[in-house]
């Protein structure tokens, strides 16, 4: 069994148990938010030792040869000595702006904070010193706010802590922005394909306000998708931004129609794209929500001539929703 070292204390991994759980287990707070190797919250450095390749998925270039790590993806192998590499002088005061309730699944809030972010990238909100949970961005910095579309959980601990105790002009933290899921205006002709499930619309709307801001002028494709009618969000205020933009398409899709509403598709995203897009070759691809349909249409986009480097995907944190539920799954 491998010996790990954290700040002269030797850390006992359970079978099967990643770094971060061993930490936890051994009364180590370590900030984290997604526990999935997303939001970057519970990053690490390694002092000596190896640091397995798939704990540095994800990260750049230069994080990797730092030896940086994340020690929620990190089961090793060998003899590992590291630092927690979370830095609270890095986060920043956030102001609480305005909050409204979009439906019974989602709250938005909006924050007034010192940061740079492109639309489309993801933050930390922390709800203490060690513990967030990561939203990505709905708005673009035009915009002069951060808006995230936070899926409501009744015990949620960052959820349920914005709708019922963060009032308007309360502060918080939020971390740097960071991800690569945004709008890039390099060929702003480009065809748009935007898939999302649940808060998955939070980026892609980040994104089409972007792209639109940016004068985009090819053809964007927007599907929403939720379980029913009741959970989709934001159906009015895309159906009037299609209306204002002629190369604009937005496609509202649930898997069950019981009031047979006319103007929603029904079926399911991994179904419906090959259907309707059966030839994507110069597309910009952007899928966001639950993991099935994003590894699905990713290798579907890509055999269909879309390159793998205008692929950009965003998941949702594994255990949120069973499978069958996953259109309707959204973050914490």
């Amino acid at each position: 069994m491998p010996t790990i070292t954290y700040q002269h204390q030797q850390i006992t991994l359970e079978s099967g148990k990643n770094l971060l759980e061993g930490l936890e287990n051994a009364g180590v707070e370590v900030p984290c938010s997604c526990s999935s190797g997303v939001c970057h919250g519970c990053m690490a450095q390694a002092l000596g030792g190896t640091v397995p390749a798939e704990a540095q998925m994800g990260l750049s270039a230069n994080q990797r040869r730092l030896k940086y790590f994340l020690t929620c993806q990190c089961y090793p192998k060998d003899d590992l000595q590291f630092t927690l590499a979370g830095n609270l002088e890095a986060r920043t005061t956030a102001t609480l702006v305005e909050k409204r309730v979009l439906n019974q699944r989602v709250l938005m809030v909006r924050l007034q904070a010192d940061i740079d972010w492109r639309a489309g990238q993801h933050t930390i909100l922390w709800r203490t010193e060690t513990r967030g949970r990561t939203y990505s961005i709905a708005s673009s910095p035009d915009d002069g706010f951060v808006e995230l579309h936070v899926r409501r959980r009744p015990n949620g601990l960052v959820s349920h802590w914005l709708e019922h105790e963060l009032t308007v002009g309360d502060q918080c933290q939020i971390s740097p922005a960071t991800g690569d899921t945004y709008y890039s205006p390099a060929m702003p002709g480009q065809p748009l394909l935007l898939v999302g499930t649940g808060t998955g619309l939070a980026p892609l709307t980040g994104v089409l306000r972007q792209a639109l801001n940016d004068g985009h002028h090819g053809e964007i494709y927007l599907y929403a998708a939720a379980g029913e009618p009741q959970y989709l969000y934001m159906v009015d205020e895309l159906r009037a931004l299609a209306q204002q933009h002629a190369d604009l398409h937005y496609f509202p899709v649930v898997h069950r129609n019981p009031e047979h509403q006319p103007d929603l598709l029904l079926g399911d995203l991994v179904e419906l794209i090959p259907q309707r897009h059966p030839r994507l070759r110069r597309h910009l691809v952007y899928l966001c929500g639950a993991q099935p349909m994003v590894d699905f249409l990713k290798e579907y986009c890509f055999y269909r001539g879309a390159l793998m480097e205008d692929i950009f995907i965003k998941t949702f944190s594994p255990g949120e929703k069973s499978p069958a539920d996953a259109a309707m799954a959204g973050q914490q």
